[in-house]
């Protein structure tokens, strides 16, 4: 194999894994979405306007705003930012550099707020909330998803049991595997998020999507459906804590 060769294979390596880096985030919008128009009770969203707090390179939150009015994404990464602006180009869409635990917004400006996997990657979580609950308006909902601290795979480095050690023990196993950049997250268990929540009436999605993974679009755990449905719910309420992620639709 020449240079040539391995420079084009290498390029489309890179493609391939930014296609599919894609195709994963619009998943996870279809799957936002699903649930916020279940809740609504309504498929036309376009009444209702939309804050996306930690929104990247702006792949989700371009898809949300086809379906809502006015969507701004906001994100602490400048470089993620800047690079979605340029990609994404609508007259109701715009990109903020800004942090979830001072947000840059009037009181009761949204109707909707997504705070998608963001809450154990930020200093200040119960800030975050607080704020989120400010910029709410009356009966605002917040759709909030997070991994839990009991589940013992590490969903950014898929690790096992390393979020159960003290920080400095994370750190150093990081550095040992050979990462140079990386964010211990900050994680809560189910009655933590709970608790973090309790300005809001909350909605538990969680074990709703678990059964009916069809009606919500989450296609990967249809292939569990058969198993789950063998359990009674009151096991599944029992076991909830114990789950990875949680999904909230919490309600000022």
């Amino acid at each position: 194999m020449n240079q040539t060769q391995g420079l084009g294979n290498a390029a489309f390596s890179i493609s391939h894994k930014v296609v599919l880096e894609k195709n994963d985030r619009l998943r996870v919008a279809n799957q936002l979405l699903a649930i916020l128009q279940t809740h609504t009770r309504k498929k036309n969203l376009l009444s209702l306007n939309i804050l996306d707090i930690g929104c990247s390179s702006g792949v989700i939150t371009d898809h949300l705003a086809k379906h809502f009015g006015k969507t701004i994404g906001i994100d602490v990464d400048k470089i993620a930012v800047e690079k979605a602006q340029k990609a994404y180009k609508r007259k109701t869409l715009s990109f903020k550099i800004s942090s979830g635990i001072s947000l840059p917004f009037n009181n009761e400006s949204f109707d909707i707020v997504i705070c998608n996997q963001v809450y154990s990657y930020t200093s200040n979580p119960r800030k975050m909330v607080r704020e989120i609950h400010r910029v709410l308006k009356k009966q605002g909902l917040c759709l909030f998803t997070g991994d839990n601290l009991l589940y013992p795979m590490e969903s950014l480095y898929h690790l096992l049991f390393i979020k159960w050690l003290p920080k400095k023990i994370q750190i150093f196993l990081l550095k040992v595997i050979g990462y140079q950049n990386f964010y211990i997250g900050n994680y809560k268990t189910y009655w933590g998020l709970r608790k973090l929540c309790e300005n809001f009436k909350i909605n538990d999605y969680t074990i709703k999507v678990l059964l009916n993974p069809r009606k919500y679009k989450f296609k990967r755990l249809e292939r569990y459906k058969k198993l789950v449905d063998r359990i009674p719910h009151s096991c599944l309420k029992f076991l909830e804590p114990l789950f990875p992620t949680f999904v909230f639709v919490l309600q000022k």
